[in-house]
């Protein structure tokens, strides 16, 4: 039989119990429902101080009378949940807000707008999509053979170099360009093919005014029997159109990349001073007259050897541009970190 601590105890909380039930079936709003629940179960509320009262019962009558405070601290907690869900109820279908006024116009949000980079690269697909390339992916994290290897990059070259690149476990590297798609689209395909690989490469550099870390290459590739540089330099000063305008106008200078002979640079005349020389420094070209987009070539034989391909039976051509590159040209934009630095003023022009 319980001891008169122990019952007086047990019949305080069916009393308070009683009490907050009533309580809570009489709270006619929200807020009066949150002072009920802060009345009896809050931290200074009743039951809490029932519960510090225990003290006084028995050590072996404790148990039981603590677990029949929480029982019915527990019963209050549901039935305190059942109301508020009423009275939710109760305001979903009850009369309209007075104060909401619907003939007053709503409160209108900026719209969003696709990224310098996307938009540019959305126009590159589309380009070489309508000249028959196929669009291809690879992994950015890269083994020596694909980025380096297979390019007619030997192993002394200082393109290798670990300042120049990220290398990561195993001796693998965030890939350094985009060529090495070349590579895996033709170890899986037989010629002719004709495909382009947009994708984020990345470089130690800098970031400044012309460089970043990581940015977007598009590679190109076509190889069959009989390509030659001139359709080479069709497909590239088509592209040059598409992008630019039909009055571009091209030019290409020697250069040199391992795994391309012959090998190119496409440049743009510049759009800021349209070649001119003399006069005041051009901001978009630095006064150079010309703007380099993008490097190209005929496919290396050794390149072709390396993926199997017969060089006495195939040849093809290559090219890699910067995305952000093409970007700065189409839009004369003099700062390539404009296009990392989020800053919606710039952005909202491009849509």
């Amino acid at each position: 039989m319980p001891s008169d601590d122990a019952q007086t105890l047990s019949e305080r909380a069916e009393s308070l119990a009683r009490d907050a039930s009533n309580e809570t079936a009489s709270a006619s709003d929200i807020a009066a429902l949150a002072a009920v629940r802060a009345r009896w179960l809050g931290k200074n509320g009743e039951f809490k101080a029932l519960l510090k009262s225990i003290a006084k019962v028995d050590a072996a009558e404790r148990p039981a009378t603590g677990a029949r405070i929480n029982e019915l601290a527990a019963s209050i907690e549901a039935r305190l949940a059942a109301r508020h869900a009423e009275l939710d109820a109760a305001a979903a279908d009850g009369p309209p807000d007075a104060t909401f006024d619907p003939t007053l116009p709503g409160t209108r949000r900026a719209g969003g707008s696709l990224h310098v980079v996307t938009l540019v690269l959305d126009e590159i697909r589309a380009i070489f999509t309508r000249l028959g390339f196929d669009e291809v992916g690879g992994p950015e994290i890269e083994d020596s053979w694909h980025n380096f290897d297979a390019l007619n990059i030997p192993a002394e070259h200082p393109a290798r170099l670990p300042s120049d690149n990220f290398y990561v476990e195993g001796g693998r590297l965030l890939r350094s360009q985009t060529s090495t798609m070349q590579i895996r689209a033709m170890e899986s395909r037989k010629p002719p093919l004709r495909v382009f690989a947009p994708g984020r490469v990345y470089r130690p550099d800098a970031v400044d005014a012309r460089h970043l870390y990581a940015f977007h290459q598009v590679e190109g590739l076509m190889v069959g029997e009989d390509v030659t540089f001139a359709d080479l330099k069709a497909c590239l000063n088509t592209f040059a159109s598409s992008m630019y305008g039909d009055d571009v106008v091209t030019r290409f200078r020697p250069s040199y990349f391992p795994f391309t002979e012959v090998s190119a640079e496409l440049d743009i005349q510049c759009p800021g001073c349209h070649g001119r020389e003399g006069g005041p420094r051009c901001p978009v070209c630095g006064g150079e007259g010309w703007m380099e987009i993008l490097g190209c070539g005929m496919v290396h034989p050794n390149v072709f050897r390396h993926v199997g391909y017969d060089p006495e039976k195939y040849t093809g051509f290559a090219f890699g541009m910067g995305v952000e590159r093409v970007a700065m040209r189409r839009w004369k934009l003099d700062d390539v970190r404009y296009l990392i630095e989020n800053d919606v003023r710039f952005l909202s022009q491009f849509r």
